[in-house]
C-alpha cells in the first residue's frame, strides 16, 4: 500500500504494550536537527502557544496487532495552559516513505477534516439527529448530504468573502424564493452559482 491511509491513534499509556515493546518511546526522544526519526514544532494556536514533538519507528504488523502497520510514532503535545497529551499513531507508510517532520504537518492537517467536514454534517445538516436506521436509507442520506457540502463549498468559493460564509448562509441563498434558486442552479443547461448572491 503506497497511499497514506488513515492513521490510527492511541491514547498513551506506559503500559500500552506499543510503548514497551519498541525503545526509542521508552528512552524519549533526544532531539537533534536533521535527524529524520524525529521532529518539532512550535506554533501560536488560538492565542496559545503550542510545542509539538514527534518520534517515529518502524514496526511490525506482529508487534503492534495492527495489519500493514509500517510504522508508529509518539506524539507529545504541550500547549499552554493546557496538560500535555501524549499519543501513539500508527501508519502504513514506509520508513523511507513518510519522515517525522512530514508525519507531525500530516497529522496536524487532518484536524481540516473533522472542521470542515465534520462540522458541517453535525451541526448545518443536523446529521447527528437524524432518526434514519436503515442502512440502505442511511447511506443514500450520506451521499445527498456530502453532494449537498460540495456544492456549499463551490458556492462559498464564489461569493465576495467568502471567510465571511457559511452553510447556514448557502441554505438560506437556495431556499429563497421557495427554493426557486436552488432549482434554477441545478436544473440550468450550464449550472452555476455566479447569479446567486
Amino acid at each position: 500500500m503506497t497511499a497514506f491511509t488513515a492513521v490510527h491513534v492511541l491514547f498513551f499509556s506506559p503500559l500500552n504494550p506499543l510503548y514497551c515493546l519498541i525503545p526509542a518511546f521508552r528512552t524519549g526522544p533526544n532531539y537533534r536537527s536533521g535527524d529524520l526519526n524525529q521532529a518539532s514544532s512550535y506554533q501560536l494556536n488560538k492565542g496559545r502557544e503550542e510545542v509539538r514533538n514527534i518520534l517515529k519507528a518502524a514496526v511490525s504488523p506482529e508487534q503492534t496487532g495492527f495489519p500493514f502497520a509500517c510504522q508508529a510514532a509518539k506524539l507529545d503535545r504541550f500547549t499552554s495552559g493546557r496538560k500535555p497529551e501524549q499519543v501513539i499513531l500508527l501508519t502504513n507508510r514506509a520508513p523511507e516513505a513518510l519522515d517525522a517532520l512530514s508525519w507531525l504537518k500530516l497529522n496536524r492537517a487532518s484536524w481540516g477534516i473533522e472542521s470542515g467536514l465534520h462540522q458541517r454534517l453535525d451541526v448545518s445538516h443536523l446529521d447527528d439527529l437524524s432518526r434514519v436506521s436503515k442502512p440502505s436509507s442511511m447511506l443514500f442520506m450520506g451521499m445527498f448530504r456530502r453532494i449537498s457540502n460540495s456544492l456549499c463549498l463551490h458556492w462559498i468559493s464564489k461569493q465576495k468573502n467568502p471567510h465571511h460564509k457559511t452553510t447556514t448562509d448557502f441554505f438560506t441563498a437556495m431556499n429563497a424564493n421557495h427554493q426557486r434558486n436552488a432549482i434554477r442552479s441545478l436544473s440550468a443547461s450550464f449550472p452555476s452559482f455566479f447569479s446567486l448572491s
